[in-house]
């Protein structure tokens, strides 16, 4: 295996064609993995916070692109105290403010090279081809996907402390070759739910009066994502994800470049109800796996009518007619995801690691110390408060 380490934007442009390729060879592969999510991220993000680009591109003898694990390296301070040279993928660690949350992240690998992809990877971390670092933390993982246990033991094997912890479920739908199909798959309750919503919103809208639009070109994009802004401002009552700067640029860029990317697509649709948008979705979609990503809806609606629910079963007839194989409802406890799923769940996943060295191992002790010894002073103060309460009465 020959590994290179790309540390500069051009660079990784450069090999963007066999990113590419590279995707349609990996199992686990995702719109969230691809160059116009992550590239464009790095565009937004990369001048931010001290990041320094360290994409680690891993070829076979004749030059093939194997694995590429998009990587950044950065200056974190843990604990408000302790400075800690931190590798991280890209897609994540935003500010809160600015949060993308990218799900589904992480390495790309061709299938069948996952173990010699870890074990490379192993050895350039610990000969200290991506610099000094004192911790790794590779986020938001499928814990499905075969990389994940292969990379913790090649790690573990070169002297890091690893571990892997789940952080979120993730909803999704196994789609099927029908919608019959999908109905079917689904419980009595949740089946009644569906088709009631369906019929609900067809009934307010009366005949003719239910339109669905989709961005097509750079004029419907415009027009399409200012209604997402709006819809989703009306839905969360404020600005919610779109007050931020970064966040609107990352999505003006993303939107712009999966329009009339060949490669991974772009579904920004909105419904119409007597010519006024009542609801939108954001969706994006690669290799079969259909990413919702952010929605919005009118308030005042009458009670009963759920077009934002709605529109999300028009996108998953559309998926099921366009033969996708998932749809991906991502993070957060919703109870409309639930509803118009089977049960099936992905679960998200943090490998850590902390670097064999002196430096590493005290600073994550020094940690350790510290939390337990807040913990504690917690605990006294809670057991005072509890005795003087009690004592009062």
């Amino acid at each position: 295996m020959e590994v290179q380490i790309i540390d500069d934007a051009r660079d990784l442009l450069a090999i963007e064609a066999a990113w590419w390729e590279l995707l349609g060879r990996a199992v686990h592969a995702q719109p969230t993995m691809t160059p116009a999510w992550l590239s464009s991220w790095w565009r937004v993000f990369g001048d931010t916070g001290g990041r320094e680009l360290r994409v680690v591109a891993i070829r076979a003898a004749g030059g093939e692109l194997v694995a590429l694990i998009p990587l950044l390296r950065r200056w974190v301070v843990r604990d408000r105290v302790f400075p800690v040279a931190t590798l991280e993928l890209l897609g994540s660690g935003e500010p809160v403010e600015d949060e993308i949350c990218s799900e589904l992240i992480g390495a790309v690998v061709a299938e069948g090279r996952e173990k010699i992809a870890a074990r490379a990877f192993a050895e350039a971390l610990s000969g200290g081809d991506l610099g000094a670092w004192d911790e790794l933390s590779l986020s938001a993982m499928n814990t499905a996907d075969p990389v994940v246990p292969l990379l913790a033991e090649a790690l573990s094997r070169r002297g890091a402390a690893v571990e892997v912890a789940e952080t979120e479920v993730c909803p999704y739908i196994a789609l099927p070759s029908s919608w019959d199909e999908y109905l079917a798959m689904l419980g009595r309750e949740k089946r009644y739910f569906v088709r009631r919503t369906l019929r609900d919103l067809e009934t307010w809208a009366g005949p003719g009066g239910m339109a669905l639009r989709r961005a097509e070109d750079r004029r419907d994009l415009t027009r399409g994502f200012q209604i997402l802004q709006g819809l989703h401002e009306e839905r969360w009552g404020g600005p919610g994800a779109f007050r931020s700067e970064r966040f609107r640029k990352f999505h003006d860029l993303v939107t712009h470049r999966l329009l009339h990317e060949r490669r991974a697509s772009l579904d920004l649709c909105w419904l119409e109800v007597r010519g006024e948008p009542v609801a939108v979705l954001y969706n994006v979609a690669h290799q079969g796996h259909v990413h919702f990503y952010q929605s919005g809806r009118r308030r005042d609606v009458p009670r009963g009518v759920r077009p934002g629910i709605g529109l999300h079963l028009m996108a998953i007839q559309r998926a099921i007619t366009m033969g996708q194989r998932t749809y991906e409802l991502l993070a957060r406890a919703d109870q409309y995801k639930h509803q118009i799923s089977p049960g099936s769940e992905r679960r998200l996943v943090t490998l850590s690691a902390v670097a064999p060295t002196m430096r590493a191992r005290a600073v994550s002790g020094a940690r350790r110390t510290a939390r337990t010894l807040v913990n504690s002073a917690r605990e006294v103060t809670r057991s005072c408060a509890a005795l003087g309460g009690a004592r009062g009465q």
